[in-house]
Formats: structure tokens, sequence, C-alpha cells
């Protein structure tokens, strides 16, 4: 069995807006988004966060983020949970 970090993290979001009156800069920044779930893998631009995780005998299917690091603001990790190797 393999250890995943649990992670909980909050970055930028982008915004798309449309149809929709054009505001300043200082009041087009989104409040940050949270995501919690297995840290799943990461590298040095991005991490891969693993919210639910459905097994079936030929494969596995996930719901996940991909989440640039240059937009993370803040990152807590809570420790690591053991799960059978993902595929």
């Amino acid at each position: 069995m393999k250890k995943y970090p649990i992670v909980a993290v909050f970055w930028e979001d982008h915004v798309h807006y449309e149809r929709s009156p054009i505001v300043k800069p200082k009041d087009a920044i989104p409040i940050p988004t949270l995501s919690v779930g297995v840290l799943y893998s990461e590298d040095d631009r991005v991490m891969i966060i693993v919210s639910d995780i459905e097994r079936y005998n030929d494969r596995d299917e996930s719901t996940y983020m991909v989440i640039l690091k240059s937009t993370i603001v803040a990152r807590k990790d809570f420790g690591k949970i053991k799960l059978r190797a993902l595929r």
C-alpha cells in the first residue's frame, strides 16, 4: 500500500465573465478557491489533488484538480493516508 498526503490548498482561481460590465483590476481579484483531497502528484509547476476515486476491475476514475503552483496562496498538509496503489 502506498501512502498519499492529504492537503488543503487555497489558490487563486481564474474567473470568466460573459456579458458583464468590465471592472477595474483592484476589484477583479477573486476570493481564493479551497481544494482539499489526496495529493496524487506534483512537480515544479503543478499539483494534482484527487477528491474522489472510483475503482473498477479494469480502471480507476477520479474527480481531480490540476492547480498551477504559481496561483497557490496557502497550503496545509494533514498527514498521509494508506491506499492501494492507484493505477
